[in-house]
């Protein structure tokens, strides 16, 4: 039997705006060669980019009264993913901290990165 594997972790949106999260997370998304889909004020969806034979993954972040539902979810199918959904949800919220440390604050507030206007399901 084949089914798609996920992992989930929800996040306290702690000091930060909805899109000040969004701003530092789509940076995240770079760094980790990562592209990104659609964004909104409610979140975002980035894939990762592993190869075209290789396993890859799409990533969604749901915003939602001061926290985020980070999920990983293979976007194959496969029996066994090997922890991969989790691992790329800990280098996610890794890459995201460090990065809100480094990131000017004056900047956090801006929309320059916005993609498309796309409502989650």
């Amino acid at each position: 039997m084949n089914f798609t594997q996920k992992h989930t972790v929800e996040l306290q949106l702690t000091n930060l705006t909805p899109k000040e999260f969004l701003n530092i997370a789509i940076e995240t998304s770079k760094s980790l060669g990562w592209s990104y889909g659609s964004v909104n004020d409610n979140g975002f969806v980035a894939y990762t980019n592993n190869g075209m034979f290789a396993w890859n993954a799409e990533v969604k972040a749901k915003i939602k009264n001061g926290f985020v539902d980070l999920i990983s979810q293979s976007r194959g199918i496969y029996s066994i993913e090997f922890g991969r959904d989790k691992e790329n949800l800990g280098r996610f919220i890794s890459t995201f901290n460090n990065l809100r440390k480094i990131l000017p604050g004056e900047n956090l507030n801006t929309t320059e990165h916005r993609s498309s206007q796309v409502n989650f399901a």
